[in-house]
């Protein structure tokens, strides 16, 4: 891809944007002048992956998007949710899209490649787990507490990314020059 980043005329969407990603990636599209639709169940652009009703006005007049599919990707149904919403943005023309990943479990990856075949200038990023999960999340409890036990398979390395590492190369995704001919992934 290349990485020459411009300024985007339009509004870039942000699904998740005060999670541990999309308030870092909205954050840094703000600060550089970028107009951001933060879309949530709550706020004032309502967004649900669990309503399709809500998809279309969410997408309607953006020129990028960056989607975090709650709760995973890996998950039934998390592939009709997203290919839904890629549906609404090819529709409309939009291609630079990026779509936050997993580990790659095969459902996961199921869900990549749908995005990819309607998107195919979309990016995917995968990260399992966010440095973040240790001071802000799910761990931060059990870290307090002196004992962070976690299932795992010895042979299976467990990346754990920093969240402001993944919104720098999204912000790059949705901002390059010009959209890549085919979605990359990155482990």
């Amino acid at each position: 891809m290349d990485t020459t980043v411009q300024t985007l005329a339009g509004t870039i969407l942000i699904t998740g944007a005060h999670g541990k990603t999309g308030r870092r990636v909205a954050a840094r599209l703000t600060s550089a002048g970028h107009l951001v639709r933060s879309a949530s169940r709550s706020g004032d652009h309502p967004f649900d992956w669990t309503n399709p009703h809500t998809w279309p006005a969410a997408v309607d007049g953006v020129a990028a998007a960056y989607l975090t599919y709650q709760p995973d990707l890996a998950l039934p149904g998390a592939r009709d949710a997203v290919t839904g919403v890629a549906t609404a943005l090819a529709e409309r023309g939009v291609q630079r899209v990026v779509l936050l990943s997993g580990r790659g479990e095969p459902l996961a990856q199921e869900c990549e490649r749908a995005f990819l075949d309607l998107v195919p200038t979309g990016t995917v990023v995968r990260c399992a787990f966010f440095d973040q999960n240790f001071t802000e999340g799910p761990f931060a409890p059990a870290v307090i507490d002196g004992v962070l036990a976690l299932p795992g398979a010895p042979d299976v390395a467990e990346p754990f990314l920093d969240a402001e590492d993944i919104a720098d190369v999204v912000v790059t995704a949705l901002l390059a020059e010009a959209p890549s001919t085919r979605g990359g992934c990155s482990s």
